[in-house]
């Protein structure tokens, strides 16, 4: 009953009558053109990335500056190809030009964030409210399509925020209340904590489980080792980091739901999820413009290339051709379940992510969970890969590890990346987490250009 008083009452009343907000009126939209034929959406996207380039030609002088250093004009675009021409934002830039990269005569207000810094490279960046209404209602399209509504009980096993007053606490605790969504700390992952959240989640019954992919993946296997059942939700929301086949399978056991993937940033919020049939990742092709660039062009389909991403919708801080470090492929072919939304068949990691052997070849950081999915005596583990390109395997042994394992590791990574690659196993008790909470597999210090197709 209160479920449908705050989808159909409360809500509402409260984010569009009282607060003048968006956020529903964007969302009604993104239901109906989801499915509009592709042809039609990929068009409208392309429309909205003119006007993208032409206000930042016009308003920011960050763009009007560096277009002409590279001698483009927004009028000059006539076709997604010709968007080659002009310039890749970095994470660099942002450091660098945060003041540069605000337009000219914004006067509302403007909201402050960052990136998490797990690459070693943090940035700010700003956006207006008007922007994270659309983003929000992105967001909650891509709820409906896991199985949830607006005010379904949800759990989000998440990173919590360091630092705050306590009035901004307060407020966010009221609107998670609220909002019927139970926030629970993704930082500590001992079985102890393990454990209580299990409870939790038992205790409330939620219809919607979100979070990060790791600590989910940790929550399922100790439910599963312990025999834990728990009640089962619509759907289950992995996010922030890559989900790979095995971790998918155990969460679905342990949580009796499908698994509905998502893949986005800090800076522009969701680029693209999953929907029911499971077939690939369909892009929020309204709000952002992605662009995946492998040897100097536009990846084909079936091919990984470097995410480049354009937020369609911000005016007061625009990201234009924004490179946000990862790496993804396009589908050969649409979703089955009649969307238009084009689609993404993988994300494949960070650049940063993909380790690189002495001769230059490339391994992709999936070999690992491969490797040790099967080895069962191994608690927990990473991978770091220092400038050096010397590698060092970081383990944490389980009950039953044998040093016969850390051998079978190192000669499987030896065998990909060569015999002169510089493999080193280390035991260790435990594999920190990111400042925000997440688990990074792999971690290396060499920096990749696919657009060389070697490491530099």
């Amino acid at each position: 009953m209160y479920g449908g008083l705050l989808r159909n009452v409360l809500f509402p009343l409260y984010e569009t009558r009282l607060r003048g907000r968006e956020t529903l009126k964007a969302l009604e939209e993104l239901e109906r053109s989801q499915w509009r034929s592709e042809e039609e959406i990929r068009e409208l996207g392309f429309r909205r990335m003119l006007a993208a380039l032409s206000f930042a030609e016009q308003n920011v002088p960050f763009y009007r500056a560096r277009f002409a250093e590279y001698g483009v004009r927004a009028a000059s675009v006539k076709t997604p190809e010709d968007l080659l021409r002009f310039p890749i934002l970095t994470r660099a830039d942002l450091r660098a030009h945060g003041g540069e990269l605000l337009a000219e005569g914004f006067t509302g207000r403007l909201y402050s964030s960052g990136t998490g810094g797990s690459t070693g490279e943090p940035a700010r960046f700003r956006f207006d409210h008007r922007t994270y209404e659309r983003r929000i209602a992105a967001a909650m399209r891509a709820d409906g399509w896991a199985g949830a509504r607006l005010g379904d009980r949800e759990v989000h096993f998440w990173g919590v925020q360091i630092g705050e007053t306590l009035l901004k606490k307060a407020k966010r605790s009221l609107h998670a209340v609220v909002l019927r969504k139970k926030m629970i700390c993704a930082y500590d992952l001992s079985e102890r904590r393990l454990a209580a959240v299990l409870d939790e989640i038992a205790r409330y019954r939620p219809q919607l489980v979100v979070g990060y992919t790791n600590a989910l993946y940790q929550a399922a296997r100790y439910a599963l080792a312990a025999g834990r059942p728990l009640p089962a939700p619509r759907g289950v929301v992995t996010t922030a980091e890559r989900l790979f086949a095995h971790q998918r399978e155990a969460i679905e056991r342990a949580f009796g739901a499908p698994v509905f993937d998502r893949y986005g940033c800090r800076e522009l919020m969701l680029i693209a999820a999953e929907c029911e049939r499971h077939e690939g990742k369909h892009i929020n092709t309204e709000g952002v413009f992605v662009e995946l660039l492998r040897d100097g062009r536009h990846a084909l389909p079936g091919e990984a290339g470097e995410v480049v991403v354009t937020d369609l919708l911000c005016r007061s801080m625009p990201l234009i051709r924004y490179k946000n470090q990862d790496v993804a492929v396009a589908a050969a072919a649409p979703c089955a379940c009649g969307r238009g939304l084009p689609m993404l068949a993988s994300v494949e990691g960070r650049v940063l992510d993909l380790l690189v052997g002495p001769d230059g070849r490339l391994l992709a950081g999936e070999l690992f969970p491969q490797i040790i999915k099967d080895q069962p005596t191994i608690a927990g583990y990473q991978v770091h890969q220092d400038r050096r390109r010397a590698i060092t395997v970081r383990l944490v042994p389980g009950k039953g590890f044998r040093s016969e394992t850390a051998e079978l590791i190192e000669r499987t990574v030896r065998k990909h990346l060569g015999e002169r690659a510089e493999i080193r196993i280390q035991i260790v008790d435990h594999i920190p987490l990111t400042s925000s909470g997440k688990h990074r597999v792999t971690i290396s210090e060499v920096p990749v250009e696919l657009s060389r197709g070697s490491a530099s």
